[in-house]
């Protein structure tokens, strides 16, 4: 069985993107994570940054448990949260889904899911229970 992908693919929050990507953040946007955090920058670049990345101007977002040390991961395992969603940085928010991008496609897979044809595709009751989760969102 299979359902017309529309225009307007939703992120469901998969965290594929997150766990693949390491975000680079610049150093506005450290102080304000880190304000509304409610840290010191230091404190917040030594926790949260890569101490790899030789940047003053740029950081990258460190990685922790396979991913972004913001991303929380839900008990079943396909679901994932950021923890500062309302104030992540502009590469975060510039990130779109689709069904074209393989990360996308990757999480799909979590919900035994596939893209073909610009279909998605998989047993009715796999496609109803994403369907209804897309709804929730």
């Amino acid at each position: 069985m299979s359902r017309i992908i529309s225009d307007n693919f939703p992120c469901f929050r998969c965290g594929v993107c997150c766990r693949k990507y390491q975000v680079r953040i610049t150093a506005g946007e450290a102080r304000n994570i880190a304000a509304k955090l409610g840290l010191d920058i230091t404190d917040f670049v030594n926790k949260y940054t890569d101490p790899r990345w030789p940047g003053r101007d740029s950081f990258l977002l460190r990685h922790q448990d396979d991913g972004c040390i913001f991303l929380k991961t839900e008990p079943d395992g396909k679901i994932t949260g950021c923890s500062i969603h309302s104030f992540r940085p502009q590469d975060c928010r510039d990130w779109t889904a689709g069904p074209e991008r393989p990360e996308c496609q990757r999480g799909l897979l979590n919900w035994e899911l596939t893209v073909k044809d610009g279909k998605i595709s998989g047993d009715e009751a796999a496609l109803n229970k994403f369907d209804s989760f897309i709804d929730s969102l």
